[in-house]
């Protein structure tokens, strides 16, 4: 009994994506009851107040930001990319990135909050 709750234990501890915020862009991102952070190699896409959208530190265009994502995606063998939009984006803004993001070839995008 031990050995299995020990396993679940692992399971879940090996499964969790830890995240870092980066702290390059000022954008207030929305809080969370559950944050978890710690340092993250992941792809981050960035998405200002003002619509901005950022990727590798610097300012992309939105018809940019598929075919950039998928060159740095096929880099580095990563399929998973971090999200941060600031509280005040439009979720409808919000949604249109994510699904740039899924055409880039994002196949898990995590979401970063404030906590």
């Amino acid at each position: 009994m031990v050995d299995v709750v020990f396993l679940l234990i692992i399971f879940f501890m090996v499964s969790t994506t830890f995240i870092t915020l980066e702290s390059g862009l000022p954008v207030e991102l929305p809080d969370s009851q559950t944050t978890v952070t710690e340092p993250s190699t992941l792809p981050t896409v960035t998405v200002n107040k003002d619509g901005q959208i950022f990727f590798g530190g610097a300012q992309v265009q939105e018809s940019q930001l598929a075919l950039l994502l998928r060159q740095d995606l096929d880099a580095s063998g990563q399929t998973t990319v971090v999200l941060r939009a600031d509280r005040d984006v439009p979720h409808g803004v919000a949604v249109r990135i994510m699904d740039l993001l899924t055409q880039g070839g994002a196949q898990r995008i995590v979401i970063a909050t404030g906590g």
